[in-house]
């Protein structure tokens, strides 16, 4: 996979942290001239899109798109993020897009969350903002496309853009919050980043504006520096609206006309800050970047050059192509080395991108082991430079570019029913890093032919075009240990010459010309006689159909028209974990790492990466609590390879060893990471714990999982695969009778297959007796914790009720936001979830989980509980019941139009479980008619704070 904008992706959001991946980040001025890129481009942008720009400089964008039905996506676009601000002001654009929550002129402060959910919209899902290096954005997506709904969406995003009341209270209210972000995104990994962020671009403004801030800063802000800073950022020309969705889109485009013309100015601009230098250098300059909690080591050879501004042009985008296929073929090889038997590395990519129209970033990085650091930096090197030397061969361009061809081809064939999120995401993309929105016919009639044309040569003259710096920046990270050897002698050399001293070695190793790549054929394509359907039935008010072949294969379909060129299949086999043999704990565990990994008999994965190129086909599997599951993503033209391939799985599957060799690797890294992360004992002890002791639930303690082997995991799945229970779910742009017949010369072939099993005793759990309190601690110098309540419910068999429960759980996630976050300021985002059981009798937990400063866990704790109590004393009031259940209702609207919903939900174990299609019928009505006598019901026997398991985590003392 490509690595894009290494070192330009880092942005803090409101609500997360993201390292954005799309298009080159560009430089932070607003244009000028031209209003959008395509005005002086030889790139036609999408003729669908009206653009257009007010008389006070404001841009708009609007696009009509029909999916989802009856939903619009609004954004808000400043082009002034953490870049923007002075030493002064670090933190106060991220803090500022907190503030436009709490109070403008049109919604007074505590008012905003509570008005977006009486319109049908969930605080975080559908009303979210985030702020990176060079942007803040607002987020809406309205439950409907209603003249009078589309008003207040644009009110309230003209009140961000210019009416916010910015109250010293108020300030002074979010500080906690945003000190908890702060300590809740706190991570090692974001502490690794940081210090590479400056030693690479340390000349640079990057690394001294992270868009979180410094702890100095925030809790120094007063009222006149936000007014400061809005003033001068949010301005007219630095602002664009975005609407997407199923409406008229000059209706839309006028109502935005008629919202912000009036938008003004409010104080003189500030100048655009210099983002620094990129220093030339020869030679190497290295670093070693020490974290003692990190999972794993990681070693990096990087170039960092200068470069000028580009225009978006056909020329410029046909000149990155090659450079693209070629990182394709470098990391595919990567790919395969790290399978091989005593590599010195578990993962590993290479990259290249442009950023903020500053620099071009290109490197390799590598993890492995704390003490194979030597070892991977050097097979990095040679790696990097066996292709710059030998470049590539016939077989392995074919191999990428089918893939890059397929994936253009697969864009044209989706484009007609991508989502309207998406869609505004594309367009704010295109709009701020000053890049031309294109169709996807455009963008497969422009590198189509290039890609049929490409050479070899062409692709090696273009990766060594990326890596002509003559400067390497060399590091080692993570808990790598680098030090001298004692033992030999000589004078101890610093960290770094010791890096530079194993990479000048490498880079004295000859490296030969790679292999040439053999070509293979899919070796699967029989099965025996097609079966044959037995029975079958047409589900007329839910159009779906439901058929079983002779061999017992139950076959469960659907066409849609959701998503244009989809089709999305799950298969279901055998009993899951339920029947995993307790004297072999973290079985499933290692199964799920190893399975596809094993390849198949006659083909490795690398073997059938390569062998299914330019196909949509691949495949996902677990080991779920009730059955095995395959998963695959595909379209007409390949569904029957895909089923084939499935099939392959089911009837040969590979358990080849470099599958138990990776897994290891994998498996060291992971309990590395959760021995010094606060939900560490939340995933290795508490589900277990919560179980009375099942070894089925949780994370697999470290010793049971290496205990496990390839001849384990044969040995249970092989039955299963034999004659197992089969159940097939398939849905979307899909035409029946081919779907029937690709499953009958497949998995409707095989032999005949047994009834699911009712498994009672199995599907047998409890909670202890009594509840328990227990206390955590995790090696860690990140000044965080984690207090988790867990309340014992019951199992989904049920349907009401969980529905009910899942309302309740609703209300009592609200109460947490109003009390622990807004009031108290203690904890960032608190969590609630209600999760019963569909396998397991009478099991089931409703849970609520919260980041917080170690010290403040006695006090969050009594609050979390008061909550919980006062529900289960006085009730919920029918105000809550009604801004819980509206989003619920919007959410439910809109995935009956989702091939997720109905695979999932609905046709995953339809025949297994009839019951499903009930469900599907009543769902909307009966969260209608959920009163609020039913809540108080539940809130009286599930939450009192004393039927209350609690977990706390709090790092150890010093």
């Amino acid at each position: 996979m490509q690595k894009p904008i290494r070192l330009a992706a880092l942005a803090v959001a409101a609500l997360h942290f993201v390292l954005f991946s799309g298009a080159p980040a560009r430089a932070v001025t607003p244009p000028t001239g031209p209003k959008f890129a395509h005005d002086t481009s030889d790139l036609r942008a999408d003729s669908r899109v009206r653009f257009g720009t007010l008389p006070n400089g404001l841009r708009y964008v609007v696009l009509a798109n029909s999916e989802p039905k009856d939903r619009a996506s609004l954004r808000l676009a400043v082009v002034a993020g953490s870049l923007q601000e002075t030493d002064a002001e670090r933190g106060i654009a991220h803090y500022l897009e907190h503030m436009a929550f709490n109070g403008s002129t049109h919604y007074e402060p505590g008012t905003l969350v509570n008005f977006f959910q009486r319109m049908g919209m969930g605080f975080g899902n559908d009303t979210n903002a985030y702020t990176s290096f060079d942007r803040t954005v607002y987020l809406l997506e309205l439950p409907d496309t209603k003249a009078p709904t589309l008003t207040e969406g644009l009110t309230v995003l003209n009140d961000y853009a210019g009416g916010l009341l910015l109250l010293q209270q108020q300030v002074d209210k979010e500080r906690g919050i945003i000190l908890a972000e702060k300590r809740t995104r706190d991570s090692i990994d974001y502490r690794q980043r940081l210090a590479e962020y400056n030693f690479v671009l340390g000349d640079t403004l990057l690394p001294h504006r992270f868009p979180i801030g410094e702890t100095e800063t925030i809790e120094s802000f007063q009222r006149e520096h936000f007014t400061a800073f809005y003033d001068a950022w949010y301005r007219p020309e630095r602002m664009a609206v975005i609407a997407v969705g199923d409406f008229d889109p000059a209706a839309v485009a006028g109502q935005i006309a008629g919202t912000f013309s009036t938008l003004a100015a409010r104080a003189p601009a500030r100048p655009d800050p210099g983002l620094g230098s990129i220093p030339a250098f020869a030679g190497t300059r290295a670093a070693y970047l020490p974290e003692a909690e990190a999972p794993a080591a990681s070693v990096s050879i990087q170039s960092i050059v200068a470069i000028q501004p580009e225009s978006d042009t056909v020329a410029t985008r046909l000149e990155k192509l090659p450079r693209t296929v070629a990182l394709a073929i470098v990391n595919r090889r990567l790919s395969i080395l790290a399978k091989k038997e005593n590599a010195p590395f578990s993962r590993g990519v290479v990259y290249a991108s442009e950023g903020f129209d500053l620099f071009r970033n290109a490197g390799i990085d590598l993890t492995c082991q704390p003490a194979q650091w030597p070892e991977a930096l050097a097979l990095g090197e040679q790696e990097l430079r066996r292709a710059l030397e030998h470049g590539f061969d016939d077989a392995e361009l074919r191999e990428a570019t089918a893939n890059i061809l397929n994936s253009l081809e697969q864009a044209v064939r989706t484009a007609a029913t991508r989502r309207s999120d998406s869609l505004a995401s594309g367009l704010i993309s295109a709009l701020v890093n000053d890049r031309v929105f294109t169709t996807p016919d455009d963008d497969l009639a422009l590198f189509k032919p290039a890609l049929e044309k490409i050479t070899a040569a062409e692709c090696l003259a273009a990766l060594r075009a990326a890596f002509d710096a003559p400067g390497r920046y060399l590091t080692v990270m993570g808990n790598a240990v680098v030090g001298p050897d004692l033992a030999s002698g000589r004078e101890p050399a610093s960290p770094a010459d010791i890096i530079t001293a194993a990479y000048e070695k490498s880079r004295a190793t000859p490296v030969a010309a790679p292999e040439a790549v053999a070509d293979a054929a899919f070796a699967y394509t029989g099965f025996g006689p097609a079966g044959e359907i037995a029975s079958s039935e047409h589900v007329a008010d839910l159009d779906l159909d439901l058929a079983t072949f002779t061999n017992g294969v139950h076959l469960n379909t659907k066409k849609t028209d959701f998503e244009a060129g989809r089709i999305y299949i799950n298969v279901r086999v055998g009993t899951g974990q339920l029947t995993e043999p307790r004297d072999q704990p973290g079985l499933a565990t290692y199964i799920n790492s190893t399975f596809l990994a094993g390849g198949l008999g006659k083909h490795s994965a690398d073997d059938l990466q390569r062998i299914l190129a330019g196909r949509t086909v691949g495949t996902g599997f677990s080991v779920a609590d009730d059955a095995l599951v395959f998963s695959a993503r595909t379209n007409r033209d390949d569904l029957l390879l895909q089923l084939q391939l499935i099939a392959a799985h089911i009837t040969d599957p590979g358990y080849r060893e470099e599958s138990d060799r990776q897994a290891r690797k994998a498996f060291e890294q992971f309990y590395t990471r959760l021995r010094h992360v606060p939900n560490g004992p939340l995933q290795l002890e508490m589900p277990r714990l919560l179980a009375s002791g099942d070894p089925r639930f949780g994370v697999p303690a470290q010793a049971e999982l290496a205990a496990r082997t390839l001849a384990e995991a044969r040995a249970w799945l092989a039955p299963q695969f034999a004659t197992g229970p089969i159940e097939i779910a398939i849905v979307g742009d899909l035409d029946p009778a081919a779907a029937r017949d690709a499953v009958a010369r497949t998995l409707g072939a095989l032999p005949p297959r047994d009834a699911k099993p009712e498994l009672e005793a199995e599907r047998r759990a409890a909670f202890p007796e009594k509840p328990f309190t227990r206390n955590f601690t995790v090696e860690t110098e990140i000044p965080k914790g984690i207090l988790a309540l867990y309340w014992p419910t019951t199992d989904s068999r049920d349907v009401g009720v969980a529905r009910r429960l899942s309302l309740l759980t609703a209300v009592f996630r609200d109460r947490l936001r109003v009390q622990v976050r807004e009031k108290l300021g203690d904890t960032y985002s608190p969590s609630a979830g209600s999760m019963p059981s569909d396998t397991y009798r009478d099991y089931g937990v409703l849970v609520s989980n919260v980041t917080l400063d170690p010290a403040k866990v006695e006090i969050v704790g009594q609050t979390i509980a008061a909550i919980a109590d006062d529900l289960a004393q006085n009730g919920v009031t029918e105000e809550e019941l009604e801004r819980a259940r509206l989003p619920i209702l919007t959410s439910l609207r809109e995935s009956a139009r989702t091939n997720a919903y109905w695979l999932g939900s609905v046709l995953g174990a339809a025949q297994e479980q009839p019951e499903r299609l009930a469900w599907s019928r009543t769902r909307y009505t009966d969260f209608e008619g959920i009163t609020k006598a039913e809540l108080d019901a539940f809130a009286k026997k599930y939450l009192p704070s004393e039927r209350a398991f609690r977990a706390i985590v709090t790092p150890a003392a010093k």
